[in-house]
């Protein structure tokens, strides 16, 4: 029914959104329209980093999406960055993932679980454990996301070559405990500054060994964890996140890095994975050597779906979707401010703002 003060249909689906809400076939997983919720980090997990019954609101509250990725999970307990991250190491925490995947797929939902190791940016404070990276690099500054306790990132350690072959399993236990969690697939977190960004990045890969030097073997680390996850839950059910411009703060970007970069690209090309997703924010002075936005520098060498992220508005989403840019996007702070933003963008009401405390709302 029309809206009689405004003269808005709020029943038809505006022209300058349309392709936003057309359906995704994503390698037999029929997605419902082109809105992806973005992993966004909620710091809500109990003792034993066991998601609270808070995420199963949040995540059946956003099921109106194509896809859900949850907050980024820790594959195991010594790569905690960040106050109460969830992980997917445990059985309580499987069980408690459970819930959620339930929960969402009695909402008519498809839920990936995105897969995390911090690397250098864990704590002692969250793990009691040195943090570990590619080679002896520091992080500088203060953790974020503490609640109040000030903490100084710490030195981590380089990683012996056995210990990366290590992590790599657990990758892949974490993806079988997500398939037993009832995800529907998962996605590896290859962005923003985290171990598999650290390894691709000259900045803090100085090894001389198989995993480090020219862009073929920066790459070998995020390869062998790609294909370890894709040997658990099939390479269709297997998505990767990556920031090709550096992430404010947290990583220096370096021009040669873009030909590892490319190297991994072209080497998913051949692994028919679920998607590529575009990490948030972006370095823009990178842009001039990717050529572009990170999003056209990933379409120029992946011939797979693509999923967009960061800053865009509705009509700029669905404009990139029907010109071919991107095949899906993800919004973030709009849809923790609007658990019913499919609704809003279907039919034109105005969105809430994204304010900062809405996340110490989360429960």
């Amino acid at each position: 029914m029309a809206e009689r003060k405004t003269g808005i249909d709020r029943t038809k689906t505006p022209d300058n959104v349309s392709a936003l809400f057309q359906t995704y076939p994503l390698h037999g997983l029929n997605l419902k329209n082109r809105i992806v919720l973005a992993p966004c980090t909620r710091n809500c997990a109990e003792p034993g980093l066991v998601p609270t019954d808070g995420a199963i609101e949040y995540y059946r509250a956003r099921a109106e999406a194509g896809l859900l990725i949850t907050e980024a999970t820790l594959i195991r307990a010594d790569c905690q960055g960040y106050r109460d991250t969830p992980g997917i190491y445990s059985d309580d925490q499987v069980q408690a993932w459970r819930k959620v995947t339930d929960a969402v797929h009695e909402a008519g939902g498809l839920i990936f679980s995105q897969l995390w190791h911090v690397g250098r940016l864990a704590h002692p404070y969250y793990c009691g454990t040195d943090p570990v990276c590619p080679s002896r690099v520091p992080t500088e500054g203060t953790v974020h996301q503490t609640q109040g306790v000030e903490l100084e990132h710490v030195w981590p350690r380089a990683l012996e070559q056995a210990e990366i072959a290590e992590i790599v399993d657990d990758f892949a236990t974490a993806a079988r405990n997500a398939k037993a969690a009832g995800f529907d697939g998962v996605e590896i977190h290859g962005a923003n500054g985290y171990l598999l960004d650290q390894f691709l990045r000259q900045t803090t890969n100085r090894r001389e060994d198989d995993y480090g030097g020219d862009p073929e073997r920066r790459a070998r680390f995020a390869i062998d964890v790609v294909d370890a996850v894709a040997a658990q839950f099939g390479s269709t059910r297997v998505g990767l996140r990556l920031s090709p411009a550096a992430y404010f703060g947290l990583m220096d970007f370096v021009p040669g890095d873009t030909d590892g970069y490319i190297h991994l690209i072209r080497q998913m090309n051949d692994r028919n994975l679920a998607y590529l997703h575009v990490g948030i924010h972006e370095d823009a002075e990178a842009y001039d050597y990717l050529g572009g936005r990170p999003s056209q520098f990933l379409r120029r060498h992946y011939n797979g779906t693509l999923i967009g992220n960061g800053g865009y508005d509705a009509p700029t989403a669905a404009r990139e979707i029907a010109e071919g840019a991107v095949d899906l996007v993800s919004f973030g702070k709009s849809f923790i401010a609007n658990p019913d933003l499919v609704r809003r963008l279907r039919t034109g009401i105005p969105l809430e703002p994204y304010r900062r405390e809405m996340l110490d709302m989360l429960v």
